[in-house]
């Protein structure tokens, strides 16, 4: 084995290990506050992120996360969360951007809701559900109401505004748009969302040069090592940003960034919280109400 590898490995594990858990620190000390409905929904995609995240550091190899009798070195163990947090992050990004208007905000917020609002009536169309059909229906035919109202809408492209009243598109501007915004060239995404969905999918470059006793068949080997630490780095310069943009938004929450040491629940014993004698009496604050953020879109 290639010991540069492995130290590689060991070293973005290590990253990956602090980032995650000063994003759930953030996370979780962040939660329960009034907030605009975008940044509300943006905290929303933030938990996601770092509830695959977990999922992403309990998979990895040699993670003090879990205790196992065998490492699985095989890459499509991590593939999938690894691209889940790179649209999280897009997302996120999209979200917490300024708006220019009012209208703005309020057409971004309720075209991510239509383009939900179809995924749900095709999922049960699908499954052949048609219980819960109608209720959606009646949302769609709401949304499209409050679309065909917004002043910012109407600003747009007619064959934009035609797509977005279909559920077609989940944001205003596009993946190339938004990437551009947040820095990331759009040539290595693409090489990294690629390379990743071949190993979620099983799809030819998944298996084409598996090797016995060696690469895509879950023993150690410096290929899958090696994906798996280029993922790692990756996933953990995504989650330091996105934190260092929920701290902005939450400073009060940045007392809670201590790396590897930043406390949380669940998780590893060593990140519990200590709970002072003088608050385990204490009352619990409110959980975060998305309720609030629901009427706060209803009344607009």
């Amino acid at each position: 084995m290639n010991s540069t590898v492995k130290t590689e490995y060991i070293g973005a594990l290590q990253d990956f290990d602090a980032a995650i858990c000063e994003a759930t620190a953030v996370s979780q000390a962040s939660s329960g506050r009034m907030a605009p409905v975008n940044i509300g929904y943006a905290s929303y995609v933030f938990t996601g992120m770092c509830g695959v995240g977990t999922s992403l550091v309990r998979a990895a190899p040699y993670s003090r996360w879990v205790r196992s009798e065998f490492q699985n070195w095989h890459f499509s163990a991590i593939a999938g969360h690894a691209r889940s947090i790179l649209d999280g992050y897009l997302l996120f990004n999209y979200l917490i951007a300024p708006s220019s208007s009012e209208f703005e905000l309020q057409a971004r917020i309720n075209i991510m809701h239509l383009k939900d609002c179809v995924q749900r009536i095709r999922l049960h169309k699908n499954i052949g559900s048609a219980s819960d059909i109608e209720g959606f229906e009646a949302q769609r035919n709401e949304l499209c109401e409050r679309l065909k109202g917004n002043d910012y809408f109407n600003s747009l492209p007619e064959k934009s505004q035609k797509n977005f009243l279909n559920g077609k598109y989940l944001t205003l501007e596009n993946r190339d748009e938004i990437l551009t915004k947040v820095g990331f060239k759009k040539n290595e995404f693409d090489a990294l969302y690629d390379l990743w969905s071949q190993h979620i999918h099983i799809l030819p470059m998944s298996f084409y040069r598996t090797e016995a006793n060696g690469r895509g068949t879950g023993i150690e080997n410096d290929v899958d090592r090696g994906y798996m630490a280029a993922a790692l780095k990756t996933c953990a310069a995504i989650l330091t940003d996105a934190t260092d943009n929920l701290v902005i938004l939450f400073p009060d929450a940045a007392g809670t960034r201590k790396g590897i040491k930043s406390e949380f629940s669940p998780g590893p014993i060593a990140n519990r919280r200590r709970i002072s004698k003088v608050l385990k009496g204490a009352a619990m604050s409110p959980p975060f109400s998305r309720k609030l953020f629901i009427d706060g879109i209803n009344k607009n």
